[in-house]
């Protein structure tokens, strides 16, 4: 069965172009197109069928990337929210991932990776790029791991946090971290599916985090998870 996608971009062009890649891959079904969030909503309203993944342009007019992430992570959970811009800026990425985006690709990506992207996404529900973690926890010069400066606040703060969390709730976000999906890390921890929707949901509590990225991010830069 085919991966349902739908495309919202201002750029005619981009749509375009995105459709013409996706539609020369085999895995893919475009839904539809949109050229904003409003636009996307009206149609999605009257859509029989739900896409699997939603291709979000950061910026657009009337309703923008991280508007659109946020209202259908709310309403709609499941439905994987895939960041699409040209921007690197630090705060419009951790803006799209807080709002839900599942994966953040740059549109200068190539062909393959954006493919693998997409795979990985559907699969796993979710693509951290290591650029990416890079972008959202820069290093000190000559630093070669994902171990961020802390000013002194940052890190209590984050000590704080680590302290309220279960072993198996720290043993579930080092998971994360791998690319295994929910029901292969409930295989691993030996508990059902419903256990561990259940650590994710206390630690999105307890962390203020979410989305998966985040979590990762999270374990990245308080050391519970090393490269």
């Amino acid at each position: 069965m085919k991966i349902k996608i739908v495309i919202i971009d201002d750029h005619h062009l981009v749509r375009k172009g995105l459709r013409l890649l996706l539609d020369n891959l085999n895995d893919f079904e475009i839904l539809y197109e949109a050229p904003n969030g409003e636009a996307f909503f009206k149609l999605f309203n009257v859509n029989e069928q739900k896409p699997d993944i939603v291709l979000i342009d950061v910026n657009m007019p009337v309703m923008n990337g991280v508007q659109v992430t946020r209202m259908l992570e709310e309403k709609y959970p499941t439905i994987r929210k895939v960041a699409l811009s040209i921007n690197n800026d630090l705060g419009t990425v951790k803006s799209m991932i807080n709002a839900g985006a599942c994966a953040y690709l740059f549109k200068d990506a190539s062909p393959d990776h954006f493919h693998q992207v997409l795979l990985k996404v559907h699969q796993q529900g979710f693509y951290y790029d290591y650029l990416v973690i890079e972008s959202l926890l820069p290093l000190k010069v000559g630093q070669s791991n994902f171990n961020t400066p802390y000013s002194p606040d940052e890190k209590d703060e984050d000590l704080l946090l680590l302290r309220q969390l279960s072993s198996r709730e720290l043993a579930f976000l080092n998971y994360c971290c791998s690319e295994k999906t929910y029901k292969e890390i409930a295989n691993e921890m030996e508990v059902t599916i419903r256990t561990v929707d259940g650590y994710r949901e206390s630690l999105f509590y307890k962390l203020n985090i979410k989305s998966r990225i985040g979590l990762v991010l999270f374990a990245f830069k308080t050391g519970v998870y090393k490269l």
